[in-house]
């Protein structure tokens, strides 16, 4: 438990901090494509998914949760719960415009935690809202499209045909502040699979630079 509350003191409060600049480079622009290339890693219906939680902590320490959450990527209606291994709930709240929080146990009601969660699980599973500014070919033949979201954020999401998909988030200066990997299930499976992921790797950036291992446990569509 020591561990865990380490994690939420400084976790979704570093979004500040960020890593050097670098975007990815565009080497060949291309139109606007925002049906084929931009919206597939996303789930296109409603899921329930059940994860565990590694965190690797600055000072070398590590933080095991569970995490429950309800995506429908039609209504942007986000549940989220939070638990310790033995299922005590730490965090329950809902996301339908505006945050609700059901539950928080200090120091998970921490100022901020709620906002940096839901924005951490819109950037995971959710297309980025704002406008899409640039689409084209990286040096290693990815495919970039690049937006720039009501916040004014920048974001990129990265697909190839031959590799998991990747997102890597800028601030107003294109300086790095999260950046997700994904990897396939564990058969190997090259299907889309509905855009779930079978681990996603999210790193946030800065002097209390962590990262976050989520590997899915359970992925239910939502009403079977």
């Amino acid at each position: 438990m020591r561990n865990i509350c380490l994690l939420l003191i400084i976790l979704f409060q570093t979004i500040s901090c960020a890593g050097s600049p670098g975007p990815v480079p565009i080497k060949r622009p291309l139109a606007l494509d925002t049906d084929r290339h931009c919206t597939s890693p996303f789930p296109d219906r409603a899921w329930n998914l059940v994860h565990s939680i590694n965190a690797a902590l600055p000072n070398g320490g590590s933080a095991v949760m569970l995490g429950v959450t309800a995506i429908d990527p039609k209504t942007g209606i986000i549940e989220c719960v939070i638990m310790t291994v033995e299922g005590l709930v730490l965090f329950d709240a809902r996301y339908d415009r505006q945050i609700v929080i059901h539950r928080a146990i200090p120091p998970f009601d921490a100022t901020g935690f709620a906002r940096g969660l839901i924005n951490d699980i819109k950037l995971i599973f959710f297309p980025p809202d704002g406008s899409l500014i640039a689409s084209g070919i990286s040096d290693d033949g990815s495919f970039v499209c690049r937006y720039k979201t009501t916040s004014g954020m920048i974001v990129d999401i990265i697909t190839h045909k031959d590799h998991p998909w990747k997102i890597r988030q800028y601030d107003h200066d294109f300086r790095l502040i999260r950046s997700l990997k994904t990897y396939p299930d564990s058969e190997g499976s090259t299907e889309k699979r509905h855009a779930i992921p079978g681990r996603l790797e999210l790193t946030a950036y800065g002097p209390s630079q962590y990262s976050l291992t989520l590997k899915l446990i359970e992925a239910r569509e939502s009403g079977k």
